[in-house]
């Protein structure tokens, strides 16, 4: 009896395993790689990316550029703040959304951020109405910025459109945010959504974003949100600098890479994000895990 119960305790722990291993899946990332000068790296390969879920390796299964669509959410800052930057701003991100519209086939939505979350422009690939869309930016008298709650708005928007690849670019100035949404509620929303957040800040060095606590909790989303989901952030001196830094994000976009690893089946999911990194040295990896769609609180 005793045999046969270790036989039949054999018999199940394989049954077991074997379960386990038939749940395997597919796991995808949207990785962009760059060199020390902040470029993007090129021809790279399965061989050359390493993938950790809570340190444990995992197998990488494909690797190559991808030419995937992608949505893509421009949130504009309209408030008050860019009155004297409102020339700058319209030109660059108009000249973004045509450029992402007609070299990378993107949809893009346009939406400002004063007072309330406010669609300029919906889902589009037209160059012509993307640029159209580019001169209704306006700087609002006596208008604030609600950072957090256009997040969370856009977040939303994106859950209507099924295409696992998108991203969120926000161009603001430093100051007050009025949003209702507290800050860890929209961490939490983007750490589960699979979007990028890019965030680039018109800085004028008077310490404004640190100056009350709404204003910290918005530096802290800019931080983390970017770093957590693949994004990249960029302090701006100048206006005039917006422009140079879209086009970084513009050929950050169009090099990125998909990358597909193997998770095992197991009891417990794991509790933070995957870890990409590439082999090569002088580079960084940045990965966007794509999530599936679950509604937001």
């Amino acid at each position: 009896m005793r045999t046969r119960g270790l036989r039949l305790g054999i018999a199940l722990a394989i049954a077991a395993s074997s379960t386990l291993l038939a749940q395997t899946t597919e796991q995808t990332l949207y990785v962009s790689v760059l060199d020390k000068a902040n470029h993007p790296v090129t021809g790279l390969g399965v061989s050359d990316f390493v993938v950790k879920e809570d340190g444990v390796a995992r197998e990488v299964l494909r690797a190559g550029r991808t030419a995937d669509p992608i949505d893509l959410a421009v949130l504009v800052d309209n408030s008050q703040a860019i009155q004297q930057y409102v020339n700058d701003v319209r030109k660059a991100v108009g000249s973004f959304m045509t450029h992402m519209a007609g070299e990378q086939s993107a949809s893009v939505a346009l939406i400002g951020m004063a007072d309330r979350p406010t669609g300029l422009q919906d889902y589009t690939s037209s160059v012509a109405v993307l640029q159209k869309a580019s001169t209704k930016i306006f700087a609002q008298p006596g208008a604030g910025t609600v950072f957090q709650d256009s997040i969370n708005d856009a977040l939303k928007g994106f859950k209507a459109r099924p295409n696992p690849r998108k991203a969120i670019v926000v161009i603001t100035t430093e100051g007050t945010d009025f949003s209702n949404v507290h800050y860890q509620r929209t961490l939490e929303n983007l750490a589960g959504s699979g979007v990028a957040l890019h965030v680039l800040v018109i800085t004028n060095r008077s310490n404004e974003a640190f100056r009350d606590e709404q204003a910290r909790d918005r530096a802290y989303v800019f931080d983390q949100g970017t770093s957590q989901t693949g994004g990249r952030r960029q302090d701006l001196l100048s206006s005039m600098a917006l422009a140079p830094g879209l086009d970084q994000v513009a050929e950050d976009l169009a090099s990125q890479y998909k990358v597909v690893y193997a998770r095992p089946g197991e009891l417990i999911p794991p509790k933070a994000g995957p870890e990409i990194a590439v082999k090569r040295p002088d580079t960084t990896a940045r990965g966007t895990l794509v999530r599936p769609v679950t509604p937001i609180a």
